[in-house]
Formats: C-alpha cells, structure tokens, sequence
C-alpha cells in the first residue's frame, strides 16, 4: 500500500513539474507573478529542447567520466 502512495506521489509531482516547465517556461503565462519561477522553468525548457549550452558541471562530470572510461578500455 505504501508503495502505492509513494508512486503516486512521484507521478504527480513529474506531471505537476511538466505543467510548470510548458507553462511557465514556454509560453510565459504567469511571468508577472513569479518572475524568477518563470525564468528558471524558460531555462529548464531551453535545456530540455537542447537548444541552450549545457552547465560547466556538467561538462566536467562528462569528461571525467569519459576518460575514467577510456582508461578502462
């Protein structure tokens, strides 16, 4: 039964989190009232359509990664 509500409890939240992101973030409804929402879900979406560059973090995660993997070959 737990498991139930804890699923549940997650789908939600992926849907409520996608509603947000096409919201917020692509169409810009609601920009007047959470500016700062708005503009971290427009980033997000960004992201997500692959059309803005990715994080510096993530960069350095992936080339360590690649050459821990490289060394391993």
């Amino acid at each position: 039964m737990t498991s139930i509500v804890v699923a549940m409890f997650v789908i939600l939240s992926v849907a409520g989190g996608t509603a947000g992101v096409v919201l917020l973030g692509m169409e810009g409804r609601g920009k007047s009232r959470a500016p700062l929402l708005a503009d971290r879900f427009a980033k997000a979406a960004r992201h997500l359509n692959g059309e803005a560059e990715p994080p510096a973090r993530f960069t350095r995660i992936l080339n360590r990664y690649g050459a821990k993997a490289s060394k391993r070959r």
